[in-house]
């Protein structure tokens, strides 16, 4: 599929977040090799082919991409003001009713289907218009009572999960070292954010592929699954830590 220019900036953002989960096979087809060739083309110049349609295929990112576009009137769910609301968050996702979004949670998401009806019932009386349809309310609310694997989700997998940012502290020639805020939990068992930050080595090269280029020490990158994904600016930052926080404060409620 030939990718269209008012559709490059948004695929190329979905392929920078969804890579390394789909390399690590928790989520999206089995098409690792061509979205590592498309992200490695993005680098350098246009590609000739789009992953569009391999983006269509994750069961999770797709829908609330189309949720978040269809609450904005917006006919393209790649649009990149709509992705970037989905991953970092942004005034797009205020438009998303409380209503659509559980509709979303329990039908398209099966939340009926994988939780018992105590459950269920459970986080639908708790379920408000706090609620917002960004990645890391996903992770913390939705993706921990529906996740693919067996494993029990903790708080090391939903740290991983979430998207997280931090300042790049060393560039290495494979790696960046990046001084960021884990996940904690207090006294009674709720996450929260920490206080303090820690030094990460996460992932910029992968089959001779550098996956960010032009960074430097200072600079600020968001996270996923131990890879990074993008420059951020400081609008960018604090739209993260917004909707990371009303996500994290939603999910010790339920």
């Amino acid at each position: 599929m030939e990718i269209g220019t008012e559709n490059l900036n948004g695929v190329i953002r979905c392929a920078r977040y969804s890579f390394m989960p789909n390399r690590l096979h928790l989520c999206g087809p089995e098409n690792q090799a061509d979205i590592l060739e498309f992200y490695a083309k993005a680098n350098a110049q246009k590609p000739a082919k789009s992953i569009q349609p391999i983006l269509e295929s994750f069961e999770t990112l797709y829908p609330y991409l189309k949720l978040i576009a269809r609450a904005n009137c917006q006919k393209n769910p790649f649009d990149e003001k709509i992705v970037e609301a989905y991953w970092l968050g942004n005034d797009l996702l205020e438009n998303v009713s409380a209503a659509k979004l559980f509709e979303h949670i329990a039908d398209t998401m099966k939340l009926r289907k994988k939780v018992n009806s105590r459950e269920c019932k459970s986080f639908s009386e708790k379920f408000n218009k706090s609620a917002l349809p960004h990645h890391n309310f996903h992770v913390f609310s939705v993706w921990r009572r529906t996740g693919h694997t067996k494993t029990p989700q903790t708080l090391t997998t939903m740290d991983a999960c979430r998207i997280g940012w931090g300042k790049i502290t060393a560039v290495k020639p494979h790696s960046l070292i990046v001084e960021t805020k884990p996940l904690t939990a207090d006294s009674a068992g709720k996450m929260k954010e920490a206080n303090f930050s820690v030094e990460r080595e996460i992932l910029n090269f992968f089959e001779g592929n550098i996956l960010l280029k032009n960074i430097k020490i200072g600079d600020c990158v968001s996270l996923h699954w131990g890879c990074v994904c993008e420059k951020l600016t400081k609008q960018q930052i604090a739209n993260l830590q917004k909707y990371t926080e009303l996500s994290l404060q939603y999910a010790i409620n339920l």
